[in-house]
């Protein structure tokens, strides 16, 4: 059979035409299920060099192939190869295929390394991958290694299915672990009820289980601590964690760690420090647990805190892991010290620990936010000569960059430089860059890349239509953002605030009755206004020369609660400025005056009215003592 395929393949080449990607991985597939390697490895370099370009698929198949003929190393040295000759990046199956194969053919340590090195690389395991190890370790009779590796899921964010704990139920039952098999079971159901939302049933199936003298495991208790801090339960999470307590249960370094991921999520960081200190004194495992709170310090906006936790790190020796130096540097990027970040970045690869290509695309953005572009260049460079293959993510922040500084040559030839490498340019791609265009006035330039865009089939989004009504109505071309809007209505596309605010900007500056009849359409579409559309408003009455009214209003919704942000306080300083100059109105500026009032009246009832509706909704705050000594009198319970 595979001989015959060989023979169609070549009156196919021989007639001129080009076989399909797809045909020929079919063809790969099967000359190695019928031991033909030498034919599969002759197809692949013809491929390679004379056939179409080469794809992820082709590579994946051919890793099957030699996988399954057990030649394992040569089916890892294809994932070098795929990416430094062709630029192709392997992807999780791809990093699937050889840890099974490495399990099937007993080298688990190899599979483990390629664990570690796919992380490393950027490329998420999944429920998949993981079942692959948690097999090989059970197998093994590993089970404290096999549970260390089940828990870890949870932690990574991935959904373990009835195979994750059929293969663990399986492993304790043949190392004769009978309670513990049984504790897995449950622990299943628990879990599921926890991903389906069923928090109180979980809960009644956990509590049953006491009643009945039924022992369960830590871990059934850390399903649920984990559901219930994703959902903000924080009192319903550490009264779990008191019953453990009182069961004899000692809490793992998990537990821990999800109490901390609850409280981070809802800004209580102090509460979480707490934990951090208690889960030192008593020597636990605390890698990930500093992470997760460095994470969110960060996430805060609270740099300091980020710092102090990162020096604490070092005085109590805990030397950062990878994923502890990428939240570092990602962080310190975020709130831009790039400096900082450089030099983090720096010594993690000092210490032999490979930045990928997510750790890259973060300095590359801080340099770029810093308008540092030469020095975002050579990092991408840098990028290049470490092995990793820049990405569409990398190609979008440069190229967001040098729209900034208006470099627009630059950003035409990294968009070559893009397409060249086989990258795809994609609704991220092309909105930055119309933006760019629209910004300097260019909407020639601004329409050429719109329908670039449509020619290469890429979807333009509510982003690319805000950017185009935006740039329409700053240049009073009203009549044809009113055309793009209904475009939008007939294409199904969800509007945001941000078209309704651009509108609304675009109709305070235009002829009266024009601006009247689309503010008309608008109100029938049901927008909600917010801040920014007030601001909108209190901006143009004092462009017009109307600051007392300005004032006026800013001080009908000071009196109302209304939040107000720098802007907001900006214009009534300008009003204030408007108002001693003591300009002169005629009746067209009385006119468009009324018009004003009657869009900020509007405006106001519409928001006020929202604002009682959710009062009206929402339940009472018990409260909660953050970082009292309640905190600590639970943690120190039993």
């Amino acid at each position: 059979m595979a001989a015959e395929a060989l023979h169609v393949l070549a009156r196919v080449r021989s007639s001129g035409n080009t076989p399909s990607l797809s045909a020929l991985a079919a063809l790969l597939r099967l000359l190695f299920r019928s031991g033909e390697v030498r034919a599969a490895w002759n197809v692949f370099e013809e491929m390679a060099t004379m056939g179409p370009r080469s794809s992820l698929a082709m590579f994946n198949a051919m890793i099957l192939g030699l996988c399954h003929r057990g030649m394992l190393r040569v089916g890892s040295g294809l994932l070098g190869v795929m990416e430094k000759k062709f630029g192709i990046i392997p992807d999780v199956v791809s990093y699937n295929i050889l840890i099974k194969g490495h399990c099937v053919f007993g080298w688990s340590g190899d599979a483990f390394k390629l664990f570690e090195e796919m992380r490393r690389s950027g490329c998420e395991p999944t429920v998949v991958t993981y079942n692959i190890l948690v097999d090989v370790l059970c197998h093994a009779g590993r089970m404290v290694e096999a549970r260390r590796l089940f828990d870890e899921m949870a932690q990574v964010g991935i959904k373990e299915n009835t195979i994750t704990f059929n293969v663990l139920m399986d492993g304790y039952a043949k190392t004769g672990r009978m309670d513990e098999a049984s504790a897995a079971y449950r622990e299943m159901k628990v879990r599921g009820l926890c991903w389906d939302g069923r928090l109180d049933d979980a809960w009644e199936l956990l509590r049953g289980a006491i009643e009945q003298g039924v022992p369960v495991s830590v871990a059934g208790f850390n399903a649920l601590i984990a559901a219930y801090s994703k959902e903000g339960l924080h009192e319903a999470a550490f009264e779990l964690y008191r019953i453990m307590n009182k069961l004899g249960l000692a809490p793992s370094t998990h537990t821990f760690n999800y109490l901390i991921m609850g409280l981070c999520n809802q800004g209580r960081l102090n509460d979480a420090q707490l934990i951090l200190e208690h889960m030192v004194s008593k020597g636990y495992c605390l890698s990930t647990s500093f992470t997760i709170y460095l994470d969110a310090s960060f996430r805060e906006g609270d740099a300091v805190r980020a710092l102090n936790c990162w020096d604490d790190m070092e005085k109590i020796g805990l030397q950062p892991d990878f994923i502890a130096f990428s939240a570092y540097v990602n962080g310190l990027c975020r709130l831009d010290y790039v400096n900082e970040a450089y030099q983090a970045f720096a010594k993690m690869t000092t210490r032999g620990l490979e930045p990928n290509n997510i750790t890259y695309n973060s300095i590359i953005s801080a340099f770029c936010r810093a308008g540092s572009m030469a020095e975002a260049l050579k990092l991408q460079q840098k990028m290049r000569q470490s092995g990793l293959v820049p990405d569409v993510y990398t190609s979008n922040i440069l190229i967001d960059g040098f729209c900034r500084q208006g470099n627009l040559k630059m950003v035409d030839s990294l968009l070559s430089d893009m397409c060249s490498n086989g990258l795809i340019p994609d609704t991220v791609t092309y909105n930055t860059i119309i933006n760019a265009y629209c910004r300097a006035q260019d909407m020639n330039g601004a329409m050429n890349f719109m329908n670039k865009m449509f020619a290469a089939g890429c979807e333009q989004d509510i982003f690319t239509y805000n950017i185009w009504m935006h740039s329409l109505c700053s240049n009073h071309m009203l009549n044809q953002a009113g055309k793009v809007l209904d475009e939008l209505v007939t294409r199904g596309c969800p509007t945001n605030s941000v078209t309704y605010n651009t509108l609304m900007d675009g109709i305070c500056s235009d002829v009266l009755d024009r601006a009247m009849i689309l503010t008309g359409r608008l109100i029938k579409m049901a927008f909600q206004p917010n801040t920014i559309t007030l601001n909108v408003f209190l901006s143009h009455f004092c462009k017009q020369g109307f600051g007392k009214r300005a004032l006026m209003w800013a001080e009908k919704l000071r009196e109302d609660s209304f939040i107000f942000d720098d802007a907001t306080r900006n214009i009534s300083d300008w009003a204030q400025r408007e108002m001693e100059n003591g300009p002169q109105v005629n009746n067209e500026d009385i006119d468009r005056c009324l018009f004003l009032e009657f869009l900020m009246l509007m405006t106001y009832e519409t928001m006020h009215n929202n604002r009682s509706l959710k009062a009206r909704h929402v339940p009472a705050d018990k409260g909660y003592a953050p970082a009292s000594s309640n905190m600590i009198k639970i943690l120190d319970t039993g």
